[in-house]
This record gives C-alpha cells, structure tokens and sequence, in this order.
C-alpha cells in the first residue's frame, strides 16, 4: 500500500503496518489518509491487526507547528493538521470489529493514541508512551479527545501536563494497553489471542464490538437495556 503502509487482508483477519521504521513510523497526513483507507476496506475481516515496523510502534506525526508570524490561519490549522486526524479517529470508531494493536518500543503522540484507540493492546514490557506536546507549545486537546473514554481523566491529566514517559506498567495500570508481555512472547500473545478471539461465533464477537463502542455513554439503567437488545438480537438470529 502507498505512503509507508503495508496491509495484508486475505482471510478473517486484517493486518495494517505502519511501514516507516527509519523515520519511527512518524505519521504524515498521506500516512493518515492511506490508513482510513485501510481501515474502510478491512470490512470484511473479524479481527484487525495493527502494528509498526522495526524497532518502534510509532514516534508521533511529522509535523512541525507553524512560526510565529507565519500567517497561518486557524482555518490552515483545521486543514492541514487537525482535520487529518478527525478524519483518522472517525475511520476507527465505524469499525465493526475489534482492533488488535501491537506495541513494540515507543508508541508516543499519535502512537500513545493508536495504543488507546485499539479495542484490546498487547504491548512489550519495554514499551513507553507519552503525550508531550505542551513541550512544544501545542495543546494535545485533538490526541486527548480520543482517549477520553479510554483512560481515567486523572491519567490522561496527569500524562499530558507531565510530559513525561509512561512505562509498559503504569500503562497498564491506566488502562491504555491491555496486556505486558516479555519482548519474546509479544507474537505467541497475539497469535493466541487471535485464534481464541476467531474461535467465537462472528456474531457474538460483533455485538460485543457493537456495545462497547455505545454503551459507555449510557448511564446505567441504559446500558443494561441496550445490552439486553444487543444480546436478544443476537440470540434471535440463531
């Protein structure tokens, strides 16, 4: 696939690599849009696999903010560097199936939001994220805006005002990755994930994918009830 992706489709699941190690697959806005597009077509297959080559899951995205005195307009802004990543984010929760994200080494800026957007991440215990953009005088309120059903807010508070390195623990802790494995048993974690999570009934594994994109919205009394519909529905088309 053009702009530094490799995607592999052929069967029940879809992998998408983010395929610029010499750069630490910073993402650029061709990168984003190739990855939409990868996203869309992956339709078909039950689990998608999302992973960076080389050394690195991803190091952010390439791009720098404008200089003072540019001339740059708040609807420049829009175009160039926040509408690709509204584009990317919206590509991501119209999915059908889960997405299975796969960290090795530094997954930060986009990278720490690839890890949060990912339904399930099984992440190598020398994995880092982090959100430091207010290093650079950027709010990271677009980066923010995807992990906050994702992360408590007092994590998401606390990774983007320090700046700081969150290790594969604290991570944990937070609930942005799923799973630490030892660097050796990332792929046998992932390879029995996938066919545990293929050995279910496809329906059932969609509806659980279906809920958990909705119900979190709900208060409690509506998210009982929309999973009790979830699951009638489900039953009822045995």
């Amino acid at each position: 696939m053009a702009e530094h992706l490799e995607y592999s489709g052929d069967g029940p699941v879809a992998t998408i690599t983010l395929a610029r190690p010499e750069a630490g697959n910073r993402l650029t806005n061709a990168m984003a849009a190739s990855l939409v597009t990868a996203l869309d077509k992956s339709s078909a297959a039950r689990l998608i696999v999302l992973r960076g080559a080389g050394h690195d899951f991803c190091l952010g995205r390439d791009m720098q903010p404008p200089p003072p005195g540019s001339g740059v307009t708040p609807l420049d802004v829009m175009r160039e560097d926040t509408g690709p990543m509204i584009e990317l984010f919206d590509a991501f929760r119209r999915l059908k199936q889960p997405v299975l994200g796969v960290v090795r080494g530094r997954a930060w800026g986009i990278g720490t939001v690839f890890a949060g957007l990912c339904d399930v991440t099984i992440a190598a215990a020398d994995a880092s994220f982090r959100l430091a953009e207010l290093e650079r005088g950027i709010p990271p309120c677009i980066a923010m805006s995807a992990l906050l059903d994702r992360i408590p807010a007092k994590a998401l508070a606390h990774l983007v005002y320090s700046a700081e390195t969150m290790d594969a623990d604290a991570a944990l802790v937070a609930g942005l990755i799923s799973r630490k494995v030892e660097a050796d048993a990332v792929e046998p974690a992932v390879a029995a994930f996938t066919a545990r999570l293929l050995s279910f009934r496809p329906e059932a594994v969609a509806a659980v994918k279906q809920f958990t994109d909705t119900a979190p919205r709900h208060n409690a009394v509506q998210a009982a009830h929309y999973g009790a519909s979830v699951l009638a529905n489900v039953l009822a088309s045995r």
